[in-house]
């Protein structure tokens, strides 16, 4: 799961590179899929190198949680939708489906100890990309993507919590995990995600009904402030009264993104214009606080206590800000500019190809590196916000009516989701009995949220 609060000891070590820096040309398409090749074939050596200890399909070793290998096959299947090469499709589609557990609700029995909404919604996600890329469904028999996707939003619409906060959905889905008492932005915003792609996807405006919803509950609640600052969460045991102002990259470009999507499927309200400009306007205010233009994780990359989940971030916020420029074109120059300086920057922190691909976590080249650069994280954001570039380029996302691989059902038995778009009245721990399925293993238990965020802060 994204672990919200930062860690405190940080290795200053000289980076050893390996061979020369690669190098790109963000305005040659052939130049940037050179680079992502590179990209992508070092973070499957990394996935396969892993594969040998575990045996587990879909897994990353320790330290990285379940959520990241979500993200990385996300990214894979974009990879191969944006630069043709499919040669990671089957590797991509055995994981997505070992990891689907026996729920196909991307709940697997062994990630319980430690597996969020957060986490959940990041394979649905996946799959969501698998649907509108048109990705192979050799791996996962009869089943289809998006019918995936679909069975996880039905799972986390039943968790809305109505009995604090007057709404919103836990960090934690169990509550025996800590953390549960927690409602973060992260879990808000890729739910809204999930339900906007949906929205698109299907036609059913259900989906973006709850989008709206969950977005304005953010508000409401005060993770979206006025001048669209998002921060991290609030505890339910305070009735979210105390607001965890810490920002994550990540949250800002999910939410441009979903909100992009509504100003689409709204026709161009300017209601949600305004939103996406706003959030894409603080994104690069917050930011970028330098001068060159590169994005800084900053509540922990300038000081030095970014953790394992952090320092993937900024990569995948790039990934979405690419989307959202597609959805919302008035914010393309702006959010171009980003991807373009940012891409370029990371691109020259990168050495090396396969097994000894190396990328530093910081893309400003007057930061030293250290020892943890090289590692999954730094590569996947890497990849992420190099293959943005191709992003305005690409063929449009299939829907339902153009994909011949959608169904009007919400889950793989075929049942149609029963849903009016109004909060279920349940706790948050209504399903608890019923996730009891299949598959992975990384049990790692974390530490107390609210207490590291609160310590993370003071020292910021």
């Amino acid at each position: 799961m994204f672990v919200p609060f930062l860690t405190f000891s940080v290795a200053t070590s000289l980076f050893v590179r390996s061979g020369a820096a690669l190098d790109i040309d963000v305005k040659d398409q052939k130049s940037i899929k050179e680079v992502a090749k590179t990209l992508a074939g070092g973070i499957v050596a990394q996935y396969n190198d892993g594969l040998k200890e575990n045996l587990v399909p879909g897994l990353f070793p320790d330290p990285y949680y379940w959520w990241e290998a979500g993200a990385v096959f996300d990214s894979l299947i974009e990879y191969s939708a944006l630069t043709g090469d499919n040669q990671y499709d089957d590797l991509i589609g055995e994981a997505m489906f070992h990891q689907a557990g026996e729920r196909f609700d991307y709940m697997p029995a062994n990630q319980s100890v430690s597996i969020g909404n957060d986490d959940q919604s990041t394979w649905a996600l996946a799959a969501m990309s698998a649907a509108e890329h048109g990705f192979s469904t050799s791996k996962i028999g009869n089943l289809t993507w998006i019918n995936l996707a679909k069975t996880v939003w039905e799972s986390q619409a039943a968790r809305w919590d109505n009995e604090t906060c007057d709404g919103g959905f836990r960090w934690q889905i169990f509550p025996f995990n800590r953390g549960f008492d927690y409602k973060n932005s992260i879990s808000q915003g890729q739910f809204i995600l999930l339900s906007t792609r949906l929205a698109k996807f299907t036609g059913n405006s259900t989906y973006s009904d709850w989008a709206a919803k969950v977005f304005k509950w953010t508000q409401d609640i005060g993770l979206v402030d006025d001048t669209f600052h998002i921060y991290d969460g609030a505890s339910a045991q305070t009735d979210c009264s105390k607001i965890e102002r810490i920002q994550w990259s990540h949250n800002n470009g999910i939410l441009a993104e979903s909100a992009a999507l509504m100003y689409n499927l709204t026709k161009g309200s300017e209601e949600w214009k305004d939103v996406v400009s706003s959030i894409v306007e603080k994104t690069s205010e917050v930011f970028k606080p330098k001068k060159d233009g590169v994005l800084y994780e900053v509540a922990c990359e300038l000081n030095g206590k970014c953790n394992a989940d952090q320092r993937a971030f900024k990569g995948l916020a790039v990934r979405s800000l690419a989307r959202a420029a597609v959805s919302a074109p008035f914010v393309s120059d702006t959010i171009t500019s980003t991807l373009e300086t940012s891409a370029e920057a990371a691109t020259k922190r990168c050495s090396g190809k396969g097994d000894d691909l190396k990328c530093n976590f910081h893309w400003d080249p007057s930061r030293d590196a250290d020892e943890q650069d090289g590692a999954l994280g730094e590569n996947l954001g890497a990849l992420a916000v190099v293959q943005a570039l191709l992003v305005k380029d690409a063929k449009a996302p299939a829907t339902e009516s153009t994909s011949g691989n959608g169904t009007a059902t919400g889950n793989p038995t075929g049942s149609a989701p029963e849903t009016s778009g109004s909060a279920p009245e349940t706790s948050g721990s209504a399903n608890l009995a019923e996730h009891d399925g299949a598959a992975g293993a990384l049990a790692v238990s974390r530490g107390l949220v609210l207490a590291g965020v609160m310590m993370a802060a003071q020292l910021l």
